[in-house]
């Protein structure tokens, strides 16, 4: 008369299941349930927390920290006990349903409140280890996992090993992530920075891989602030630039590094960006950025040259990239007049890293004026047959470079430091008889004999 009842309930199994399942999702907001038990509990202390409900000893952990008041164990002692004795290990012994919903407030506020110094947390994730391994269920198994690969819940080890982990994953940064159990939203965690940190100290040739860089590049676009606005400003700069100190990257490297520094950080050769976004940057650092800014702007002198036709250009390019690629060009900056712009932006030249001034009046308009400093010289090269100059720098008459406007008197009127030992009225250096190599010996000798760097005939004829 009635059917027979089913013997498996295959949709409500899956249903169980789902309730166990294992993947990331976002934390609730932590900080408004926190302080929510937080007055709960202080009503419920005179009782002895009698009127605690099971939902809010769930809750408990969101509750541990809540700024500005101190950790919860200081003046709920006694509850934090009961949490942690006998509330917790009984829900952890109810099924693997209840122990995912008591898991994930533990999870999400060890990330979020996570500080390997302080003794309240190391306790708190000792609480968790210990609990997690009576649990029995996916999440516990995951978390369990968690912590055997990267010592998740082992203050003093998890950033180093997570941070390795992140940075060397061949999966896309969301993806690694959610294999950890993670959401987007930790990179902001307390966790998450101090992950992030540790991949700062991962060491110079881990730092120098392309696949690390573009992680590192990845990651600091996904913060909630600008990374110049945060406290990784400095060591973040430090991180991926002096590892290339006095070293050749190879274009991809140099490309994406400089577009990045220059985008957020500013362009480190004007003063107001080297004042503020720049402020306590290393030397070594800042001077491989102002490197590779020289090589940019010296090849787009170059490439104008080209199009300007000046006949001499292929022996001016041999010799200034010779003494560039060899590490002896510090710093370069280019006055161009209003032809020599028009082909620059008609060649697509990258103002942004070649970097330019205007050159208006006292020179023709397509004349340009490349300014170079190797040691404690600075150089200014005419194109169009104008002279090689050279001055002190610091010294009351040099032209200062990265002004962004210069007329072509204030480059030319300042009397040149001597080419030629007082044997020719004129100090500067023309460039005559390129094609033998003259001036480029000319110029050479007289580096060396100002700064001690030398270059062979091989390398700049």
């Amino acid at each position: 008369m009635f059917a027979l009842l089913p013997t498996n309930f295959h949709k409500l199994e899956a249903l169980v299941r789902d309730m166990d399942s294992v993947a990331a999702v976002s934390p609730p907001p932590m900080l408004a349930i926190g302080q929510r038990l937080r007055l709960s509990f202080e009503r419920a202390r005179p009782g002895r927390y009698q009127s605690v409900s099971f939902g809010e000893f769930r809750k408990l952990p969101y509750a541990y920290w809540v700024p500005p008041a101190g950790a919860l164990p200081i003046n709920d002692g006694e509850l934090v006990r009961r949490y942690w004795d006998q509330e917790l290990p009984q829900a952890l012994s109810s099924g693997p349903r209840r122990a995912k919903r008591w898991l994930s407030p533990l999870f999400f506020t060890y990330c979020e409140f996570f500080d390997a110094e302080d003794r309240v947390f190391a306790d708190f994730a000792s609480g968790i280890r210990t609990n997690v391994g009576q649990a029995e269920s996916a999440f516990a198994t995951k978390l369990l996992e968690l912590d055997k690969k990267v010592a998740f819940f082992q203050p003093r080890l998890v950033p180093q090993q997570l941070a390795e982990v992140l940075l060397s994953s061949a999966m896309k940064l969301d993806e690694v992530l959610a294999t950890y159990l993670l959401w987007p939203g930790f990179l902001d965690t307390q966790l998450g920075r101090a992950v992030f940190r540790a991949g700062l100290d991962l060491g110079p040739e881990k730092l120098r891989e392309l696949p690390v860089i573009s992680r590192m590049l990845d990651w600091v676009r996904r913060f909630n602030s600008p990374i110049v606005k945060s406290e990784h400003r400095v060591g973040f700069a430090d991180a991926l630039l002096k590892p290339w100190y006095r070293r050749r990257p190879p274009d991809q490297v140099k490309s994406m590094l400089v577009e990045f520094f220059v985008r957020v950080y500013g362009d480190p050769r004007i003063e107001g960006h080297r004042q503020f976004q720049w402020h306590k940057v290393s030397p070594e650092a800042l001077s491989t950025l102002m490197t590779w800014l020289a090589g940019d702007t010296l090849r787009g002198f170059i490439r104008v040259l080209e199009r300007t036709a000046d006949e001499i250009w292929r022996y001016r390019s041999k010799f200034w990239m010779a003494f560039y690629d060899a590490g002896h060009i510090e710093e370069a900056w280019l006055a161009m007049g209003f032809d020599a712009r028009n082909i620059a932006k008609k060649l697509l030249v990258d103002e942004r890293g070649m970097g330019f001034g205007r050159l208006e009046g006292g020179a023709a308009t397509n004349q340009s004026v490349l300014m170079l400093k190797i040691g404690n010289i600075v150089f200014t090269e005419w194109s169009h047959n104008g002279s090689l100059r050279a001055y002190l720098d610091g010294d009351r008459n040099t032209p200062k470079l990265y002004r962004s406007s210069y007329h072509g008197s204030d480059l030319r009127n300042p009397i040149s430091l001597d080419f030629h030992d007082g044997a020719n009225v004129n100090p500067e250096l023309r460039h005559m008889n390129s094609a033998g190599g003259t001036w480029q010996r000319k110029a050479r000798d007289f580096i060396r004999q100002q700064t001690g760097l030398y270059m062979n005939d091989r390398e700049i004829v």
